[in-house]
């Protein structure tokens, strides 16, 4: 089964740059946009790194927090359990759910633009982009 195409409106200025740009490499307007898309969500590794270091100093402080109030979790007594109990339900609560986030995040390289790259400068005749 085919994947939802996906569908956004450009700005007319931005639309005939695109247009010229896709006559110019003679190739389609929807492969120059996708192309251009997919290039820029290369960029979300780096930035993924960034946000997994600082859901992984979150995951560490909770751990801490834990730790530090090992004694007030374990003290007997009833508003004690219950605050304890609750206190590790939510602690546990989040800590899932910031491994969910991260496992998430896991982004697969892709090598679509470098094969379309390779089949442009395969071809027998190519043209030098104007500048």
């Amino acid at each position: 089964m085919r994947d939802p195409a996906v569908m956004f409106r450009l700005p007319g200025h931005v639309l005939a740059n695109l247009d010229a740009l896709a006559k110019r490499l003679d190739i389609s307007v929807n492969l120059v946009a996708k192309l251009i898309v997919v290039r820029e969500i290369m960029h979300i590794p780096a930035m993924l790194e960034v946000h997994d270091k600082q859901l992984a100093n979150m995951h560490q402080f909770l751990r801490e927090m834990a730790f530090r109030n090992e004694e007030f979790l374990e003290e007997d007594g009833d508003r004690r359990t219950e605050a304890a109990e609750a206190i590790m339900t939510k602690l546990d609560e989040v800590m899932r759910a910031l491994d969910s986030i991260r496992d998430a995040a896991f982004v697969r390289p892709s090598t679509y633009i470098e094969d379309l790259i390779k089949q442009h400068d395969e071809r027998p005749v190519q043209e030098s982009l104007g500048v």
